[in-house]
């Protein structure tokens, strides 16, 4: 099998173009993962946290915490970021009594 080429960092132009491209990467995520599909409105802001999250993906142990009220979109720019990245994308489930020491395990 032939391996793809790393996608690396560089110029996205205007906003349009980088609004065309990443609805480009989010049909190719749906025709790929067909049971969790993204239907993303790409606003201008929508598409500037898109980018950050891809950026610090793509640094080395490259990780964030996003923080905001449920339903803004985070987790599924997230899933589109790392899709875009080729990173695979951990989800920590959380549960009643969930403490340090389950995070640390989730961690590893």
């Amino acid at each position: 099998m032939i391996e793809e080429a790393p996608r690396k960092y560089e110029a996205g132009g205007s906003i349009d173009s980088i609004r065309d491209r990443a609805g480009f990467f989010m049909q190719q995520h749906n025709n790929e993962h067909t049971t969790n599909m993204l239907n993303l409105v790409l606003f201008d802001d929508a598409l500037r946290h898109l980018l950050r999250i891809s950026r610090i993906l793509q640094t080395p142990r490259g990780s964030a915490l996003l923080v905001g009220v449920g339903g803004s979109g985070k987790q599924s720019l997230t899933r589109l970021a790392a899709f875009i990245n080729r990173s695979e994308l951990r989800q920590i489930t959380l549960i009643k009594n969930y403490g340090v020491k389950d995070f640390k395990e989730d961690l590893r």
